[in-house]
């Protein structure tokens, strides 16, 4: 056989695996959804389960319910740094944002990005929707971008609110704190500002990743008493501490990628402030600090030390959400992939969401973490939580 017949018959061999790996793809696209035998009732007497089935097209019917990855990214590392590559060359402007700051009663600050801007939106009583990012994230990141940009647009127009915690999103640190992944009370004071400032409005509170572990943990902590009307958490890693372990494994893409990019934002979140925590009472190793290599020397020199705890391993067992969600009593819906490098699928405590009726897990195949890209300009998961918004608000009582 000549070198050019050899070539063509690679390139044949090449294309048909790429069909087969791509129908496979498609084959194992579905979405599965975990909870309880029964869910819960919801004010209007429906059954959650019925609800999420009948309305949130994207999470249930075997047509519609499926994530299939875009062709061009199609492992789950490709999908979770799509976003940050991309941000790279030009960070994304895709909504428009006022801020109001609110100051604590420990004198911190918080930022609360309102889209659309409220002077462009009457005062009324119109749904409201707070969006908590990942770790020292905000309002800029661009999968909260895309989700706010279809929340604030027809067929929704919900008002959203996106929660910049101490030190995000050039929010300024007033106290010698940063923030943490298990500092609800922060949380809690946002909610109650933006409960004042809308009576009337119903809300839905939405955490990704660390933010997820901060809004699961405050929901399961507020029980019954929950001024949520719902909770949705997107690629939570649950368990805290088995979370850094998997980033602890000596793999190249942690060692080169997902390591460095988040101990990154953190060192940058800690150097822009360091001023004014060097003025509080804790002293801080600062010869170690400039040696940090991880999230969990970040935590043992920093978040512990900061906050009272003993090390990074008592900070990661009382600050873990996966221990309180037994407690939470409003409808909750979990967004988590199989793939997702981050948030590993085998720390999804999913005996809790078989035993708590108000919850319901949706799990994938593919997307990574905070990936999901189906194309490169959007991310599926925004679709099932307008769907699962819009279905809450329906049937909830203000």
């Amino acid at each position: 056989m000549s070198p050019n017949s050899l070539i063509a018959a690679a390139g044949v061999a090449a294309a048909g695996a790429l069909v087969v790996l791509r129908k496979r793809t498609i084959d194992d696209s579905e979405v599965c959804l975990l909870h309880a035998p029964q869910t819960a009732t919801m004010d209007d007497g429906a059954k959650l389960l019925d609800v999420v089935n009948a309305e949130c097209p994207s999470l249930a019917g075997p047509a519609t319910a499926r994530f299939v990855p875009s062709m061009a990214l199609p492992t789950a590392d490709l999908q979770t740094c799509f976003s940050a590559v991309r941000e790279r060359f030009g960070r994304l402007r895709l909504v428009e944002y006022e801020r109001e700051l609110i100051t604590t009663k420990d004198g911190g600050t918080i930022g609360l990005d309102w889209s659309l801007p409220l002077a462009q939106m009457p005062a009324d009583g119109r749904p409201i929707v707070l969006l908590s990012p990942g770790l020292s994230g905000g309002s800029q990141e661009t999968y909260v971008q895309t989700t706010v940009k279809r929340l604030t647009s027809e067929p929704y127009n919900f008002r959203t609110v996106v929660v910049n915690f101490r030190g995000c999103a050039g929010v300024q640190v007033t106290t010698p704190i940063l923030y943490n992944g298990g500092l609800t009370s922060d949380y809690g004071y946002a909610v109650d500002h933006i409960h004042r400032r809308y009576p009337s409005s119903k809300l839905v509170g939405i955490g990704y990743s660390l933010g997820a572990n901060l809004v699961t943990k405050y929901v399961g902590e507020q029980g019954e008493c929950c001024p949520l009307d719902a909770a949705i958490s997107v690629c939570n890693p649950y368990d805290l501490a088995a979370s850094s372990d998997a980033l602890e494994v000596p793999t190249f893409r942690n060692r080169r990628i997902y390591t460095p990019a988040m101990l990154l934002g953190l060192m940058k979140l800690y150097r822009r402030h360091r001023k004014i925590i060097e003025t509080g009472p804790v002293e801080l190793d600062v010869e170690a600090i400039n040696s940090i290599s991880s999230i969990r020397q970040f935590d043992d020199l920093i978040t512990a030390r900061l906050f009272g705890y003993k090390d990074s391993t008592d900070y990661y067992r009382q600050n873990s959400c996966a221990q309180f969600m037994a407690g939470i009593s409003i409808p909750f819906l979990a967004i988590s992939a199989m793939d997702d490098p981050v948030c590993p699928e085998d720390i999804i405590p999913r005996e809790v969401f078989r035993a708590n009726p108000h919850l319901i897990l949706a799990l994938t195949q593919y997307g990574g973490h905070l990936g999901y890209h189906e194309n490169l300009s959007s991310s599926w998961f925004e679709r099932p939580i307008a769907e699962f918004c819009a279905a809450i608000f329906r049937h909830t009582s203000a």
